[in-house]
C-alpha cells in the first residue's frame, strides 16, 4: 500500500519537514516577486494625422501623437499646430478647435468650415508643422464614383432581412473599395454597421454584390454605401487591421502601418462614395 510521505514520519519529523517546506515555498515566493527590467529601445513619438476629404463637406483633421507601447494614455491631442490644405494655388488653414460628427461619432481637433468641392486630376496636398517643429506632409487626388447598381432585400424564415449591394467594377485600372451597409437613424451603431473593405483581385471587370447578415427589420431604412478608396487608403486600412489582430496574440505576425505621409503617420485621401437607400417592406 502506498502511504503519504507526511505518514511516515515522526511528530519530531513532521515538525522539521514542515519548516524546510516553508523555507522553499518562501525561496520560490521571492523569486517570483523579483522585478524584470526589460532594455527596450527609447522610443520617439510622431505626429499621427487622420485627414478625409469629402466632396461639399467642411474640413476636418484628427491630429494626435503616437504613443509607446507601455503608456496607459489613450490619446495625446496635438494643440497649436499649422494645418494648411492646398490646390490650384489656394490654401485653407484649419483652426485648432474641437468639432464633432455625432451621426457617425467621430471627433477632431483642426476644423475649417469651408465647403471645398473636390475634382478628379487636381492634386491635394497638406502641410502640418507642430509647436515642437515636427513636419509632415503628404498628397491625394480624388477617384472616380463608381455606381451601385442595385440595393435589396432578402427575408429569411423569421422574417428578418438581409441588405444585398450590386456594382459593375470597371475593369481598366486596379480598383480598391470599401461598402458600408446600416440602418438610418439619429447616430450610427458601430456594432450594427457591416463594414467590408477588399480590392477586385477576384472580379476585375465583372458585377460584383455583397450581402450582409439578417439584421434588418420591417420598417427598417436601409442605407447602402460604395467607397471607391484610394491604394494609398486600401493599404492603410489593411495595415491598421493586420495591427489590431497581431496585438496580444503572441502567434500574430507584427505588423507596420502603412502611411502615405511623410513625417509622421496616419492617412490623408478623399472619400468618394455612392449611396443607394430602401425601406424594408
Amino acid at each position: 500500500m502506498i502511504q503519504l510521505f507526511s505518514q511516515l514520519l515522526t511528530p519530531k519529523h513532521k515538525a522539521t519537514a514542515s519548516f524546510y517546506w516553508m523555507l522553499i515555498l518562501g525561496i520560490i515566493a521571492s523569486g517570483c516577486q523579483q522585478e524584470v527590467k526589460l532594455d527596450l529601445p527609447t522610443y520617439e513619438p510622431k505626429i499621427v494625422m487622420e485627414f478625409y476629404l469629402e466632396d461639399n463637406k467642411p474640413l476636418n483633421c484628427l491630429l494626435q501623437e503616437s504613443i509607446n507601447f507601455t503608456d496607459t494614455t489613450r490619446f495625446k491631442l496635438i494643440e497649436n499646430a499649422l494645418v494648411v490644405l492646398s490646390y490650384q494655388n489656394q490654401k485653407d488653414t484649419l483652426l485648432n478647435t474641437l468639432s464633432f460628427d455625432p451621426y457617425f461619432g467621430k471627433i477632431y481637433n483642426y476644423h475649417n468650415n469651408k465647403i471645398i468641392q473636390l475634382e478628379p486630376g487636381i492634386e491635394y496636398e497638406i502641410y502640418v508643422k507642430d509647436s515642437k517643429g515636427r513636419i509632415i506632409t503628404g498628397k491625394t487626388q480624388l477617384n472616380e464614383t463608381v455606381p451601385i447598381d442595385t440595393l435589396v432585400y432578402n427575408f429569411n424564415s423569421k422574417n428578418q432581412a438581409s441588405a444585398g449591394l450590386i456594382f459593375k467594377d470597371r475593369g481598366e485600372t486596379r480598383n480598391y473599395f470599401r461598402i458600408v451597409a446600416f440602418q438610418t437613424g439619429q447616430t450610427i451603431n458601430p456594432d450594427s454597421t457591416w463594414d467590408i473593405t477588399f480590392d477586385d483581385l477576384l472580379f476585375n471587370g465583372r458585377q460584383f454584390s455583397f450581402y450582409t447578415g439578417y439584421a434588418f427589420d420591417p420598417g427598417d431604412t436601409i442605407i447602402g454605401r460604395l467607397y471607391h478608396l484610394t491604394e494609398d487608403h486600401h493599404k492603410f486600412t489593411q495595415s491598421v487591421n493586420n495591427a489590431q489582430s497581431s496585438n496580444g496574440n503572441p502567434f500574430g505576425q507584427p505588423a507596420n502601418i502603412i502611411s502615405n505621409l511623410k513625417g509622421g503617420l496616419g492617412i490623408f485621401t478623399t472619400l468618394q462614395y455612392s449611396e443607394k437607400q430602401l425601406v424594408v417592406q
